[in-house]
């Protein structure tokens, strides 16, 4: 999740959680910010075991940068919040200006900032079966079961 959050990467109202088992299944988020756009699809197994795949542009330094994540964590979901403990991050597509940059210490830099800050939190608001909204610090991210 904090893929998603962070570049997840990953722009994520008002129904309240129905039940544990509403988020499992596997989901497609949204979040837009002023910094970057990222797109995820994202699967919550019933054993607690959270696998995304992150698409994020962004600019940085004044350059067009793409990176396509996978990320990994154990999630759970108590009292309508989401709370995330990475697990794993692999880069694997990082793009600066159309330079391939995968192998880059920017690569590593990237990954390393999706396992930072372990047990990420959201609060998560089912709109109906199909939508949810992830609230985060930074910026909301919307959810739509695929």
């Amino acid at each position: 999740m904090k893929a998603v959050l962070t570049a997840a990467a990953f722009a994520l109202c008002t129904a309240p959680l129905a039940s544990a088992q509403s988020i499992i299944g596997t989901w497609t988020c949204v979040r837009t910010t002023a910094d970057n756009d990222a797109v995820s699809n994202v699967t919550f197994a019933d054993n607690g075991r959270l696998d995304a795949l992150v698409n994020i542009d962004f600019l940085g330094l004044d350059q067009e940068v793409f990176a396509q994540a996978r990320y990994r964590s154990d999630y759970q979901l108590d009292n309508g919040m989401l709370r995330d403990t990475p697990v794993s991050a692999y880069v694997n597509k990082l793009v600066i200006d159309g330079q391939d940059a995968t192998r880059s210490e920017h690569a590593d830099t990237l990954r390393q900032g999706l396992l930072d800050g372990s047990d990420a939190s959201a609060k998560v608001t089912f709109t109906s079966d199909n939508y949810m909204i992830l609230s985060t610090e930074s910026a909301p991210i919307n959810c739509v079961r695929m």
